[in-house]
């Protein structure tokens, strides 16, 4: 990134590539339409190639990237008034059967899928991006406070009341 804040436009492409799998996942989740979420993936790089010069070499990228792209999800919501849908999309893909026919097991596991994905949906927005930057991005919590803008002890209080809200949602899966 360091090339890239000076300037270097080869250097923008590496970095593209590197995080273009878990930052357009992350994307596709937070507004549930792939079409929006490939043109938020776009801005998102267009917006590190514009604020280069604003980014802290003594900090890390990665919080930097997710935030832009968090921001402008955020956006977009609330131009679209978009709300998160289970879309089977890449929690399913990780629990599709083979080409095989289907087991019972692998049925019921994308019946798991599906009605955790549904349950995280239905959560609030703030919560909903605690949720997936910590349990599908593995981020840690100060991170995450980085990307979304608030403090680490909000996340911390959002992530346990998301949980708690999970909990309740999917009761009856235990």
């Amino acid at each position: 990134m360091a090339e890239v804040a000076r300037g270097s436009r080869d250097h923008l492409e590496p970095l593209v590539r590197r995080y273009a799998g878990p930052l357009l996942t992350l994307i596709r989740r937070l507004v549930a339409d792939p079409h929006l979420a490939e043109d938020l993936f776009q801005d998102t790089f267009v917006s590190v190639w514009k604020n280069r010069a604003m980014f802290d070499p003594t900090r890390r990228f990665k919080p930097w990237l997710y935030r832009i792209a968090v921001n402008h999800c955020r956006a977009a919501m609330r131009r679209r008034r978009l709300r998160m849908m289970p879309s089977g999309g890449d929690a399913a893909l990780e629990l599709a059967p083979s080409r095989e026919p289907a087991s019972a097991t692998v049925a019921a596991a994308v019946e798991t899928t599906d009605r955790v994905a549904a349950a995280v949906a239905m959560l609030p927005d703030e919560q909903r991006e605690v949720v997936l930057l910590r349990i599908y991005d593995n981020l840690a919590y100060g991170a995450i406070a980085r990307i979304v803008g608030r403090g680490e002890s909000t996340v911390r209080s959002q992530m346990f009341h998301a949980l708690r809200a999970l909990r309740r949602r999917l009761e009856d899966m235990r």
